[in-house]
């Protein structure tokens, strides 16, 4: 932890936030968020700006108010290396390094409710609002990420997972099958 005092106001803390859950990520989870950082360090100095690292929440799948994101600015939020006022640093000058965004990132991911998430995901497959995923879903996505499934495995993959018949893999459906894979 790096303190900066501020005569006459006291000293203003700048805590380093615990690696802790960051260290019990995925290896997968890790480079999701080190791609992250390196995609949004515009300047490729090694510190992302307070917007750029609200980037890199939002790229992660984080919408955080922006009153939660500034209170960690105000809390881990650094002064730039080539900070030579004798004042503390003011917020809106404060980077983010990776290991804090490595840090805040872990914690946020590891505190993700994995029904919440895959809920999100269902509804990245049901842009329509209609409570199924059908073909034709399937199809716009596998066509969207560049993976034509042949249009004989759609239909046995929806057939399959659609318990009720309805032509369509409902929330509940997908978050049986998601969660049985973990």
């Amino acid at each position: 932890m790096a303190s900066s005092s501020n005569p006459g106001r006291g000293a203003i803390q700048y805590a380093t936030p615990s690696r802790e859950d960051y260290n019990k990520l995925s290896d997968e989870q890790k480079t999701r968020v080190s791609e992250a950082f390196d995609l949004f360090d515009s300047n490729k100095d090694s510190y992302l700006s307070y917007e750029e690292f609200r980037f890199v929440l939002r790229a992660l799948g984080f919408e955080l108010p922006k009153a939660q994101t500034f209170d960690l600015l105000i809390r881990h939020g650094q002064k730039p290396p080539s900070w030579t006022h004798d004042q503390d640093c003011p917020p809106i000058y404060r980077l983010f390094s990776l290991p804090v965004v490595q840090a805040i990132a872990g914690t946020l991911i590891r505190q993700r409710d994995p029904r919440e998430e895959l809920r999100r995901a269902f509804r990245l497959f049901d842009v329509d609002g209609k409570g199924m995923i059908t073909q034709d879903d399937l199809r716009r996505v596998s066509k969207q990420v560049g993976n034509n499934i042949p249009d004989a495995d759609i239909i046995a993959m929806v057939e399959e997972f659609d318990a009720s018949g309805k032509g369509g893999v409902d929330e509940d459906e997908f978050l049986r099958l998601m969660m049985s894979k973990k």
